[in-house]
C-alpha cells in the first residue's frame, strides 16, 4: 500500500536556515556557514531513503526523471543563463568557461576543483559555479542510491529488519572516520570537496531514514509533552546556528564541526517530524515558500555574486541587492518550470520561453567556446619551474649576501688590525734612506728606530748621485719600501733629474726632507713642486719643523745636536707613519662606504604571478638583486615585507591577482619613504591615480597602454602573460629600472 506523503513544517524551518547560513556565508557575513551543506546533505540523503519507502515499486526510470526534473533541470537553466549574461559582460574573462561548465553539466565538478586547486575558502570570486561541487556531489549519491537502497531494502525483507541499519550504519561510521582522517591532513581542499569524505552526511541521513521507516522516530518515550519538543528542537537549531557564527574554516575545530553539526542535523529531523499540523500561520507559509526555492536560491546565489563583486556599490547596498535579486530570480525560475500547474499558465509559458531561448544562447556559446586547459597547463608547469628557479635564487642571494658581508668583515677586520698594529709595522718596514751628513749624523738613531732599515749617507753628497746609489739597490733587489732622501743641502739637482729618481723608485712611497739652508740653494719650492706632481712623493717640511729650535743645530744650523737627531728620527717615522694611517684610514671609509652603497643600491622585486612569469628572461639581468614572490601577496602582507626591507630600490609588479588598489598602492610608496620605486601597473584606474599622485622617488612602469595596443600581451585569462607578453615585459622592465 502506497503511503500518505506528510507535510512537516519544521523541515521547512529547517530548510531556510540552512539556504540563509550559506548565502551569508557566499557574501562573507557568516564564517561558519559553510556547515549548512552539512545539514543539507542529511536532509537528502534521509529524504531520499523516505521517498523510495513510500513507493510500492521502484522505478528507476520514475526515480531519475524526478531528479532530472528536480536538480539537473534547474542547474542546466541556471549554468547557461550565467554564460549567456557573462558573455556580454566586456570586463569578465571567464577562462575556465568550457573545462568548468562540463565539469558542471557531467556530475564531477568537485572533482574539477580539486584538479584546479580552487579554493573555496579563500573567498577569490574567479567562477560563478565554485558551488556547485555541492551539487556534483548530489548528483554523484542520486546515481548510485536506488541501486544501494534496493540492495538494502531486500536485505531487510530476505533476512531481517536489523541487517540493512546494521549495513547502512557500519558505512555510516566508515565514512566518518575517512573524513576525520583526511581532516587531519594539511590538504583541507580534498576533505572538503572530496566525495568519499563528504558522503558521510548523506550516510547518516540514509540511516536515519532507514531507523525511522523500521523503527520509528527516536524520541525518547518518556518525552511526551508536545512544548518540551519543540524547545528541544528550536535548542538544536540554535546550537547550530552558533556553531555557523563561531567556527571559522580555519579552525582547528572545523572537522569536529562537522561531524558535530551532521548528528545535530539528524536530532533536529528526528523532532522535525513531530509536527505535521496542516494549518499554517502566515510565517509558516512564509518559511515553506521559502522552503520551496531552497534549492533555486543556491543555484542563483553565487553567479549574482560573480557577477557584482567588482561593481563600485556601496557594500551593504551590494548585499541587499544581491539578497533581493536571488530571491526575486529563485521565485521566478521555479515558477517558471512548473508548466504542469494551471494558474498563471500563460504567464508561465511566456516566462519558460524567454529562459529556454536564453539558455539555448547559452548553450550555443557553451558549445563554441574554446578550452584553454592545455595552455593553462603549460602556463602552470611554467611557473611551477620559474618557482624552482625562484627558490634557488633566494638561496644563491642568502648565500651571496653572506658572502659579501664575510669579505667585507673580513677586509674590514685586517685593516683595522693593521692600524692597530701600524706602530709596529711602520718600525720594521724596510725603510732605505739615501742622504747627505745631516742623515749621517742621525743614523745610529735610524737604526734603532727602523732595525731593517738600511741608510746610505755620506758627507757633502748632492742630490745628483741619488738616482744612481738607487738604481744600484734596486739592481741588487735592496730597494726597499719606502724611501727616505735628505739630499739638496749640498747642491741640487734638476727637476728632469728628481723626475728620473721618482721613475726609478716606481710606485714606493718617497719621503723627501727639505733643508734648512734653502736660502742657499732653492731646494725647496722645487720638491714641493714635485709633490704636486707624482702622488707617491711626500714632504717632510723638516725647515718648518725645526724653526726656531736652536737646540736641534750646532752652530752651522744645518747639523744636528744629539737632541736634533732624535726630533730628526722621529719626525720621519711620524710623517711615515701618519701617511700609513691616513691611507689605510681612507681604505677602510672606502670599504664601508662601497659595501653600504652596494647594499643601498640592490634592487627588492615584489610581486606575484606575473613577476614569476617573467623571472626567467630577466633574472640575468639582476643576478645580485632580491626577488620575493608570492602568489598569495595582498596588501598586508606586502606592507610586512616592506617593513623589513633594507634595500633602496623596490620594484611592485602584481597582476590583478593581488586586489591591490590605487590606495594601496598610495600607502606603500608612503611606507617607502626615501626608496626608489617602481611600480608595474596593469590597470587603467591605478595609473591614473598613480599619475595623479606625483612623487619624485615614483617611476610608473605602464604596461597596462602596452596590453591595450597588443592584445596577444595575455593569454586566455587576460591576467597572466603570453610568451610575447614576456618578452615586451622584460624589455620594459630593463629600460625602467636603473640602478643608482
Amino acid at each position: 500500500m502506497k503511503c500518505s506523503k506528510k507535510y512537516y513544517k519544521d523541515l521547512d524551518l529547517i530548510r531556510v536556515v540552512l539556504c540563509i547560513g550559506i548565502l551569508l556565508y557566499h557574501l562573507n557575513i557568516l564564517k561558519g556557514g559553510y556547515l549548512a551543506v552539512c545539514s543539507f546533505f542529511v536532509l537528502s540523503g534521509y529524504l531520499s531513503c523516505k521517498s523510495l519507502f513510500r513507493k510500492e515499486k521502484i522505478s528507476l526510470k520514475d526515480y531519475y526523471l524526478n531528479r532530472i526534473l528536480k536538480i539537473y533541470l534547474p542547474l542546466l537553466l541556471v549554468v547557461f543563463i550565467s554564460i549567456s549574461v557573462i558573455s556580454f559582460i566586456p570586463s569578465i574573462n571567464w577562462f575556465n568557461l568550457k573545462p568548468e561548465t562540463t565539469s558542471v553539466l557531467f556530475g564531477y565538478n568537485n572533482f574539477w576543483q580539486l584538479s584546479a586547486n580552487l579554493d573555496y575558502f579563500a573567498r577569490h570570486v574567479n567562477s560563478p559555479f565554485i558551488h556547485l561541487w555541492y551539487i556534483a556531489i548530489l548528483l554523484q549519491f542520486d546515481l548510485i542510491f536506488p541501486f544501494i537502497f534496493i540492495g538494502l531494502k531486500k536485505l531487510g525483507e530476505k533476512i531481517n529488519k536489523h541487517v540493512p541499519v546494521l549495513v547502512i550504519s557500519i558505512l555510516t561510521i566508515l565514512f566518518t572516520l575517512i573524513f576525520y582522517k583526511f581532516s587531519l591532513e594539511d590538504n583541507i581542499m580534498v576533505t572538503y570537496y572530496s566525495s568519499y569524505t563528504r558522503v558521510f552526511s548523506l550516510l547518516f541521513g540514509v540511516t536515519l531514514g532507514f531507523l525511522h521507516n523500521y523503527y520509528g522516530k527516536l524520541i525518547p518515550k518518556f518525552i511526551k509533552n508536545d512544548k518540551l519538543n519543540k524547545l528541544i528542537f528550536y535548542l538544536y537549531l540554535l546550537i547550530t546556528i552558533v556553531l555557523f557564527i563561531f567556527i571559522d574554516s580555519k579552525s582547528i575545530l572545523f572537522p569536529y564541526a562537522m561531524i558535530v553539526v551532521t548528528v545535530i542535523s539528524c536530532r533536529l529531523i528526528d523532532y522535525g517530524i513531530l509536527d505535521n499540523k496542516k494549518k499554517l500561520s502566515f510565517f509558516d507559509k512564509c518559511i515553506k515558500r521559502l522552503s520551496n526555492i531552497s534549492y533555486e536560491i543556491y543555484l542563483v546565489q553565487y553567479p549574482l555574486i560573480f557577477l557584482l563583486q567588482n561593481t563600485n556599490i556601496n557594500w551593504y547596498l551590494k548585499i541587499i541587492i544581491i539578497i533581493l535579486s536571488t530571491i526575486l530570480l529563485s521565485l521566478v525560475l521555479n515558477f517558471s518550470i512548473k508548466l504542469k500547474e494551471n494558474k498563471f499558465k500563460v504567464l508561465r509559458y511566456i516566462l519558460s520561453s524567454i529562459i529556454l531561448i536564453i539558455s539555448l544562447y547559452g548553450c550555443f556559446r557553451y558549445i563554441i567556446t574554446e578550452d584553454h586547459t592545455k595552455e593553462m597547463k603549460q602556463l602552470e608547469q611554467q611557473l611551477a619551474q620559474n618557482q624552482e628557479m625562484i627558490q634557488n635564487k633566494q638561496e644563491e642571494y642568502k648565500k651571496q649576501l653572506q658572502e659579501e658581508e664575510n669579505n667585507y668583515l673580513e677586509s674590514l677586520t685586517n685593516l683595522e688590525n693593521i692600524e692597530k698594529d701600524l706602530k709596529d709595522v711602520v718600525t720594521n718596514m724596510t725603510v732605505v734612506g739615501v742622504g747627505d751628513s745631516v742623515m749621517l749624523g742621525a743614523v745610529e738613531n735610524l737604526y734603532t728606530q727602523f732595525p731593517n732599515g738600511y741608510f746610505d749617507a755620506q758627507i757633502s753628497r748632492t742630490a745628483w748621485v741619488a738616482h744612481g746609489i738607487l738604481n744600484d739597490l734596486k739592481n741588487n733587489n735592496m730597494l726597499g719600501d719606502p724611501i727616505v732622501i735628505n739630499l739638496g743641502a749640498n747642491g741640487d739637482c734638476s727637476l728632469d733629474c728628481k723626475k728620473e729618481i721618482v721613475d726609478l723608485c716606481e710606485d714606493r712611497e718617497i719621503f723627501w726632507l727639505t733643508v734648512t739652508n734653502d736660502r742657499d740653494v732653492n731646494v725647496n719650492g722645487e720638491l714641493k713642486e714635485l709633490s704636486n706632481i707624482y702622488n707617491n712623493v711626500h714632504i717632510i717640511d723638516w725647515d718648518i719643523i725645526s724653526k726656531g729650535h736652536n737646540e736641534y743645530f750646532i752652530a752651522d744650523g744645518i747639523h744636528l745636536t744629539p737632541k736634533g737627531r732624535e726630533v730628526y728620527t722621529k719626525t720621519i717615522y711620524d710623517s711615515i707613519y701618519n701617511h700609513y694611517l691616513e691611507k689605510y684610514t681612507k681604505q677602510k671609509e672606502q670599504l664601508i662606504n662601497e659595501y653600504e652603497e652596494k647594499q643601498k643600491n640592490k634592487i627588492t622585486f615584489l610581486g606575484n604571478d606575473i613577476l614569476l612569469n617573467v623571472f626567467e628572461n630577466i633574472q640575468s639581468d639582476y643576478k645580485d638583486d632580491k626577488f620575493i614572490i608570492d602568489k598569495n601577496f595582498n596588501y598586508e602582507l606586502i606592507k610586512s615585507k616592506i617593513l623589513e626591507e633594507t634595500n633602496n630600490n623596490i620594484v611592485f609588479a602584481f597582476d590583478s591577482l593581488s586586489y591591490l588598489n590605487s590606495n594601496d598602492y598610495i600607502n606603500l610608496i608612503n611606507m617607502c619613504e626615501n626608496k626608489h620605486i617602481y611600480i608595474l601597473v596593469m590597470d587603467k584606474q591605478i595609473l591614473e591615480a598613480l599619475q595623479e599622485y606625483k612623487n619624485e622617488n615614483v617611476i610608473i612602469i605602464d604596461f597596462y597602454n602596452e596590453i591595450i595596443e597588443h592584445s596577444d600581451y595575455l593569454m586566455a585569462d587576460r591576467i597572466h602573460l603570453s610568451d610575447e607578453g614576456n618578452k615586451a615585459l622584460s624589455q620594459l622592465l630593463k629600460e625602467s629600472i636603473n640602478k643608482k
